[in-house]
């Protein structure tokens, strides 16, 4: 038997994915034969995991210390630190942001002693005092203090666990000494998961740049995935802080900062809920966060700008995002029971932005507030492309509701709207929209949005794509909109955007921007080397200019489901994922696999190519249909699948397939499995 047809016999489980697909991580010759080398060569992308495997998590280092501190990294092995004297204190660095409850053991003390403790995420805030959290007139959150006296455990009030942290020091502020020999933190986020290193999904490439910013997206949005009971309280305890709050419904929820604000904000769920997707196929969390905002919805049909115990309003775009990304959820689950049990409120959203509609045909926005910015009031083309996304997909909604006449006005509202947005905001000579019609700003956020959720058509698209790269620096993407300041939440509407403008230009440009700017916030030291952050500066003596800045912000994950979406190329077509496409945007990429959850059971996909031609592995789970892209790489091509001729270079023979320059399309590919390859003919 030849290797191919070897190959070709395997079951397509992830392991046999992993063998046909890529060459696994080397072994140390220390593990080879054993049960850990089996397991790196099974699942070498787990070796980028960064989700602890227990609640129980412990410090990995010791980052500095201050006056007398005697055998300072005993403690990490369980073994006695003695701190001693007023001012003394050591910094415990736990590799990477954790979040939860401390426990303490000390082995004894010279009498009755208090040890503070404080919290950081940054390097830079490192010492007896603890960041800042609270969102109060206070510049830090003060610190916590152990009574000791002899051996003591001590665990944090429930009140004050914290959300975020990579760095706890511990110190002494008066005379005396006390005998460390235990440090531990209960991890809660993510409170549905048992085991909260198991994801359902993965991700691995050629690129293990990428791989370490897949799963640094994917841990970022589990350490925003709390208890609803443990939000930030509001308004600001007078001392410390207090994570207590009542913030949402059920027992998991999306927040949109594990440090802070702990509170449900709709702008960064348009990120959150496709990377908890991607990861974790977690839509409970996205649906608990979903109900407690329309739970809060005005008789007027406003909703909130953020959720409890903030409770704010006044912003157009975050009330469009709510409603946009109940689209979402809905894609990825079809639960038409919540549908059912929001739709009136839905529908009341839908008509209070449309009750701000101007003579130009176009929204004209009263509610100013929005991600890190006040707009100005009038015809803001980023509200714009949101009411136009809600309608578009509002007719989906509508249809799914069994009302055709609602899905038919929707979809005329969209139509008219598209055509009033493209007369008033495209700006022809520079490939953009702007912001406002009589501005010369062409925005991060609007043109992302457009271009990612399909306002734009496909040469607008491609031109939008270009221009934005036009916006990089250095160290990421900026936001004219926004100063010139560096794009987070915005650029993680960009990366999506790259991909869905489609073309080797924009693939490339998306998998060059996540390099770049998530690659320099993740390996940056200031940074928690495990998670993305809500903000930063560039060029300029401070990288984010306040210790308020939360390092683990879920609205800077668009990278996880962009390369699960697009460069891997898996995602759901309809609710529920019982259509679903697998289209590759390979880039400069040689090989991706990975896996997706629907509601049906796991789509396992991967593909490489060697030596100029692709070839790909799917395995589709009962009840699903696919369709599958195959990336033609610039020649004429035969295609087969299983073996047997599906595209002859110029027409189909099986599978209904079809070309449009890039791509060929394989059309009704059913459950089962699928070995796809190529075999170049020459030319074009």
């Amino acid at each position: 038997m030849s290797p191919w047809k070897r190959r070709h016999r395997l079951a397509l489980t992830a392991a046999g994915l992993a063998a046909l697909a890529v060459p696994a991580l080397s072994v140390p010759p220390a593990l080879a034969g054993t049960t850990a080398a089996k397991a790196v060569a099974a699942h070498p992308w787990d070796a980028y995991n960064l989700s602890p495997k227990s609640r129980t998590v412990r410090p990995a280092a010791i980052y500095t210390t201050n006056g007398t501190v005697t055998n300072p990294s005993a403690v990490l092995s369980g073994e006695t630190t003695r701190i001693s004297g007023n001012g003394s204190y050591v910094t415990l660095d736990f590799g990477k942001d954790v979040g939860g409850l401390v426990t303490l053991h000390f082995a004894g003390s010279d009498g009755a002693q208090q040890v503070g403790l404080a919290f950081s995420e940054s390097s830079d805030y490192v010492g007896p005092d603890s960041d800042a959290s609270t969102g109060g007139p206070r510049k830090t959150d003060g610190v916590l203090y152990a009574d000791v006296n002899g051996p003591t455990t001590y665990t944090t009030p429930a009140q004050h666990q914290r959300g975020g942290f990579r760095y706890l020091t511990l110190f002494l502020s008066a005379a005396g000494s006390v005998d460390l020999d235990g440090v531990s933190v209960h991890f809660t986020a993510a409170p549905a998961m048992k085991n909260p290193a198991q994801y359902a999904n993965y991700f691995y490439s050629s690129d293990p740049l990428l791989n370490r910013i897949w799963y640094a997206g994917a841990y970022t949005v589990q350490l925003n995935t709390i208890d609803p009971k443990t939000g930030r309280t509001w308004e600001p305890p007078s001392a410390l802080w207090d994570n207590t709050g009542d913030v949402g419904v059920g027992d998991t929820i999306l927040v949109d900062g594990a440090k802070r604000d702990r509170t449900v904000w709709p702008g960064d769920l348009g990120v959150e809920i496709p990377a908890a997707y991607a990861a974790f196929n977690d839509t409970v969390s996205a649906r608990n966060a979903l109900t407690t905002i329309f739970q809060h919805q005005k008789s007027t049909g406003e909703l909130p700008y953020s959720g409890p115990m903030m409770n704010k309003y006044g912003s157009d775009t975050y009330h469009l995002w709510t409603l946009s990304t109940s689209y979402d959820y809905y894609r990825y689950t079809g639960d038409s029971a919540w549908l059912t049990s929001v739709w009136d409120d839905y529908k009341l959203g839908v008509d209070y932005s449309l009750a701000k509609l101007d003579a130009n045909g176009l929204l004209s926005i009263t509610g100013t507030g929005d991600s890190v910015r006040i707009l100005t009031k009038g015809e803001n083309f980023t509200a714009n492309a949101l009411l136009w996304r809600v309608l578009n997909t509002g007719s989906e909604l509508a249809t799914a509701r069994g009302d055709a006449a609602l899905a038919a006005s929707y979809a005329s509202k969209a139509a008219a709207l598209r055509t009033a947005i493209n007369q008033n905001f495209w700006d022809d000579s520079v490939g953009a929209y702007k912001y406002y019609p009589n501005q010369t700003i062409h925005p991060q956020d609007g043109n992302s949005i457009a271009v990612w959720y399909g306002l734009a058509d496909a040469d607008q698209a491609r031109r939008i794509s270009a221009q934005l790269t036009g916006n990089w620096n250095d160290v990421g993407s900026t936001a004219p909109e926004n100063k010139g300041n560096p794009g987070v939440f915005s650029g993680s509407l960009e990366v999506n955007a790259h991909f869905a403008a489609g073309g080797q230009a924009a693939d490339q440009a998306g998998v060059d921007l996540i390099r770049r700017q998530w690659g320099y916030m993740l390996n940056n030291p200031h940074g928690t080397q495990s998670t993305f952050w809500e903000s930063y500066r560039a060029g300029e003596s401070c990288l984010f200019c306040s210790n308020y800045v939360s390092l683990a912000h879920g609205w800077a994950t668009g990278p996880t489901p962009a390369l699960s979406s697009y460069v891997l190329g898996v995602a759901p077509d309809s609710p529920g994922g019982r259509t679903f496409r697998f289209v590759p945007h390979v880039a400069d990429l040689t090989f991706t696999q990975g896996r997706i959850t629907t509601e049906y059971g796991p789509v396992d996909a991967s593909w490489r190519i060697h030596k100029g031609e692709f070839s790909a592995h799917l395995a589709a789970p009962k009840g699903t249909t696919g369709r599958v892209g195959v990336p033609t790489l610039g020649k004429k091509t035969q295609i087969f699948v299983n073996g047997h001729l599906a595209w002859n270079g110029t027409r189909a023979t099986a599978y209904g397939a079809h070309a449009d320059g890039d791509y060929v399309y394989l059309e009704g590919l059913t459950a089962g499995h699928y070995t796809i390859k190529t075999k170049p003919l020459g030319g074009k």
